[in-house]
């Protein structure tokens, strides 16, 4: 009778606790939003796509694991299937990739602000910072230059990769 007791106070406290459960193998996770942003920087530098790739969301980690918290919800696209969902951002940030190793390639820019000014968007264990705004200073030319490239940044148990490049 105690364990009956037990079991209906202890569900519905343990959902209302919003506990996280997953153990997703993502790979390449960062400490900090900044901490990727500037990996990312470094690899336009170099016009390494392999660089910023790794920093980024994979097909599978996004079709079988984030996709399964966001789903439909979304997009505005009814029907949507997570690799037509992936295959539309990869084709954006290709785009971008491209774009940044002309804006950034071979020069010396530093991370100089990072800021996300719109609100987080929470789905399941993850979390969207949307809105970034990345200000970069060269020492060497005096340069400064804004971005938003790196718009939206992904947070999974407090770490860190890239998730979508945004155009300019």
């Amino acid at each position: 009778m105690i364990l009956k007791t037990f079991r209906f106070i202890l569900i519905p406290f343990l959902l209302s606790c919003n506990l996280d459960f997953t153990n997703y193998p993502i790979a390449n996770l960062q400490n900090s939003k900044e901490e990727v942003v500037i990996k990312a920087i470094q690899a336009a530098e170099r016009q390494d796509t392999k660089g910023i790739s790794d920093l980024a969301l994979t097909a599978n980690e996004h079709n079988t694991m984030f996709w399964n918290h966001v789903g439909e919800r979304f997009t505005s696209d009814q029907g949507m299937t997570p690799q037509l969902a992936y295959d539309h951002m990869t084709m954006e940030s290709n785009i971008v990739v491209k774009e940044l190793f002309h804006k950034i390639g071979g020069k010396d820019f530093i991370l100089k602000e990072f800021v996300c000014k719109r609100a987080s968007e929470k789905y399941g264990p993850f979390t969207l910072h949307m809105g970034c705004i990345s200000t970069l200073y060269s020492p060497s030319t005096k340069e400064t230059m804004t971005l938003s490239s790196f718009r939206t940044i992904l947070e999974y148990k407090g770490k860190y990769k890239l998730y979508h490049l945004k155009r300019e």
